[in-house]
């Protein structure tokens, strides 16, 4: 286990809810290619914070890598649809863009 991992997993047995520190335990994952692991935590990042738009884009795009296309792109417009109500343009498009490779 790295040193950021070690550290996160620390702040989130302070703060089992934050957001934040879920999603950086999952980006920690996926830079070790533990996809599973980070998957997982996406997932909890979502089911507590389903407004926590970049944890749809990396879930969609890890779903994507592991070839499960209807699951990214349903994850994709989810994420759209959230970036679009938060008035996030940015992610909205870019989201969309990375839909429009899928299909």
């Amino acid at each position: 286990m790295n040193d950021r991992l070690e550290a996160l997993l620390k702040l989130l047995e302070k703060e089992p809810e934050d957001s934040f520190v879920l999603y950086g335990i999952a980006l920690e994952h996926l830079s070790q290619k533990k996809f599973l692991d980070a998957e997982e935590y996406l997932k909890k990042v979502l089911a507590q914070d389903e407004n926590y738009i970049p944890a749809y884009m990396q879930l969609a795009l890890l779903k994507s890598n592991l070839n499960k296309v209807e699951e990214a792109k349903q994850l994709f417009i989810n994420g759209i649809m959230k970036a679009k109500e938060a008035g996030d343009k940015r992610a909205a498009a870019e989201m969309e863009d990375f839909l429009n490779e899928l299909e």
